[in-house]
């Protein structure tokens, strides 16, 4: 059995442990509370946007656009978005098991890397697959410059032929109980999921200027309304798994506060008990030579 002193000192790294995974837990539960708000915000936008798509759609017999080029799919780019830091649950190691799922099922594939968040860059930088975009940190407000810095690596290494497929593999929030790790295919732009036959529209509407012009402008619009969302959906999971995995380790430390508070008060007990009968064993042999 432990001695009481090195009893009291485990109890003290415990309750300090405790005091900082609470700490955590509040700062999650404030971060996710702006996540949540920008997701909610986010999702109406990128409705919309494809909304408009779609009423756009009737008026073109065609689309020629760089985005649309399809090619034989030789090269696989893979916007992989994780967390800088850690103490997040299994919100990281969901999307790089996602990852490594992927790229199982797409053999002899060649797979080139995109990777938003710190965790991803050390999951995968002593691999071999090549890494053509980096970024460490997203800002907590999740900057539109971010948003497009991402969004133009993505068209380029499309348009240079780099990448005849991008995909973004993201974890989608539903709430903080409950996140999933997906796939979303960005490149290139589907017409059967982009441009569907607007419903309830009666007639060809008109635009100005012509509606090749607009859908060279709303493409990468909506190739950024995508991303953007994939971001705020994985920081909402990030903040979501943050806090009930700072909520758990708080609760445990409270049992292990009380386990290790009985085991003290046992010590301390088998202790006084000891003390007491080396006094009644020396006052007995006192006695006993005395008579």
């Amino acid at each position: 059995m432990l001695g009481t002193k090195e009893i009291k000192r485990r109890i003290r790294s415990v309750i300090s442990i405790q005091q900082i995974t609470r700490a955590m837990q509040m700062i999650a539960v404030s971060r996710l509370k702006k996540a949540e708000d920008r997701l909610h915000s986010a999702r109406p936008f990128a409705e919309k946007i494809q909304e408009f798509m779609e009423t756009l759609s009737p008026s073109l017999g065609s689309i020629r656009h760089p985005l649309l080029v399809k090619r034989e799919v030789r090269n696989i780019g893979l916007v992989v978005i994780t967390s800088d830091k850690g103490l997040c649950g299994g919100y990281n190691a969901n999307v790089l098991n996602h990852t490594h799922r992927f790229i199982e099922e797409h053999p002899g594939k060649g797979i080139r890397l995109i990777l938003i968040g710190r965790k991803g860059h050390d999951s995968f930088r002593r691999k071999a697959y090549p890494i053509d975009y980096y970024l460490p940190q997203i800002s907590k407000e999740i900057s539109i410059e971010e948003v497009k810095e991402i969004t133009r690596a993505i068209i380029k290494g499309f348009q240079e032929g780099h990448y005849d497929e991008v995909d973004l593999i993201y974890t989608r929030f539903k709430t903080a109980m409950n996140t999933q790790a997906a796939r979303l295919k960005l490149l290139p732009l589907e017409r059967s999921e982009i441009l569907k036959t607007g419903t309830g529209i009666r007639g060809e509407p008109l635009f100005e200027p012509e509606p090749d012009e607009i859908m060279a402008l709303l493409l990468p619009k909506y190739l950024e309304a995508q991303v953007y969302r994939g971001l705020v959906e994985s920081v909402a999971s990030e903040q979501g798994a943050r806090m009930v995995s700072m909520k758990s380790a708080t609760e445990n430390a409270e049992e292990m506060k009380s386990s290790l508070t009985l085991s003290y008060n046992k010590a301390r007990q088998a202790s006084i008990t000891k003390e007491l009968l080396e006094v009644t064993s020396g006052a007995e042999a006192l006695r006993q030579a005395s008579e």
